[in-house]
C-alpha cells in the first residue's frame, strides 16, 4: 500500500478562509479514503453477482456473536449467542406509513452512525462513509418518487445492528446499494459490541429475493475477496462498462 504525506499551511484570512480550509480538508479526507481502495490489495470497488438458485446456506452461520479474550492464551475468541437472534423489518419508500416508522425508528441511528468513532480503522469509517450516503439516498429516491427501493434492518436485543438500501423484491434484477454494520462493531479487537448483524442481514434479503423467484442479485463491494469465499461472482460486464464510462456519475456506495 502506498502512504502519503501531506502538510498543508493555511494562513488565517478570516471566515472566508476557514470555510475553504474545512472544505478542503473534507475533500482531502474522502480522497485519501478512496486512495487506499485502490492501493491495497484487499479492498476493490466491483460489481459482483450471486446466483440465487444455488443459495442454500445453514442458518446457524448467521448467528450473533461477540468476541471475549481467553484468560489463558490471552486471544480473542469468538462466542455466539445460542439464547437470542437477529430480528428483521422493512421499509418501502412507496408505503407512506413505512417512511413514518422509517423517520421515527432508523434515521436517528443512522444519522448517530455517520459520526467517526475512534479508533479510527478503515472497516468503522467506511461504515460511518456509507451511512452518511444511505441517508442522502434514502432522502433524494423519497423525494423524487423513486419507490421501488427497500430499507433493511437487522436489531438484536431490540437494537439496530446492520441496516441495509436495496431495490424491492419487485425488481426483476435487483441491486443491493448499500450494506452497512454499526461502526463500534467493526473497531478491530473490541469486545463490547456484538457482531454479525451485516452477515445475517444480507442473507436474510437475499432470501426474500429467492422466495420471490428471482434468480440473481447483486451488489457494488468493497471487500471483493470476503464475497468470492461466500460464493458471489465478479459481474465481469458491469465492470467493463463502469470503467469504460468517460464520465461516469460517482454516488459512493458498496457493502462491507
Amino acid at each position: 500500500m502506498i502512504f502519503y504525506t501531506l502538510k498543508i499551511v493555511l494562513g488565517n484570512f478570516g471566515d472566508v478562509q476557514m470555510k475553504f480550509k474545512n472544505i478542503f480538508f473534507g475533500f482531502l479526507k474522502t480522497w485519501l479514503l478512496v486512495a487506499i481502495f485502490y492501493n491495497g490489495s484487499l479492498y476493490a470497488d466491483i460489481y459482483m453477482f450471486l446466483d440465487l438458485q444455488s443459495y442454500n446456506p445453514e442458518a446457524g452461520n448467521f448467528r450473533p456473536y461477540a468476541f471475549e479474550i481467553d484468560p489463558n492464551t490471552g486471544n480473542l475468541v469468538k462466542v455466539f449467542d445460542t439464547q437470542n437472534d437477529f430480528q428483521f423489518k422493512t421499509y418501502n419508500l412507496g408505503s407512506k406509513e413505512d417512511m413514518a416508522l422509517y423517520e421515527k425508528e432508523v434515521r436517528p441511528t443512522l444519522l448517530e452512525w455517520t459520526e467517526e468513532v475512534k479508533p479510527v480503522q478503515l472497516q468503522s469509517r467506511l461504515s460511518s462513509t456509507f451511512s452518511k450516503n444511505m441517508v442522502e439516498y434514502v432522502d433524494r429516491d423519497f423525494s423524487k418518487g423513486s419507490l421501488s427501493k427497500e430499507i433493511h434492518v437487522a436489531t438484536y436485543k431490540g437494537k439496530i445492528e446492520a441496516m441495509s438500501y436495496a431495490d424491492s423484491i419487485e425488481v426483476e434484477k435487483p441491486d443491493i446499494d448499500i450494506l452497512v454494520a454499526r461502526p463500534k462493531g467493526l473497531i478491530v479487537g473490541q469486545t463490547t459490541e456484538p457482531k454479525g448483524g451485516g452477515s445475517s442481514l444480507l442473507n436474510h434479503v437475499l432470501q426474500r429475493y429467492k422466495e420471490k423467484g428471482i434468480e440473481r442479485a447483486r451488489l457494488f463491494s468493497v471487500n471483493d475477496d470476503y464475497y468470492r469465499e461466500r460464493g458471489w461472482q465478479d459481474d465481469v460486464e458491469s465492470n467493463l462498462e463502469f470503467e469504460s464510462e468517460s464520465e461516469p456519475e460517482f454516488e459512493y456506495k458498496g457493502c462491507l
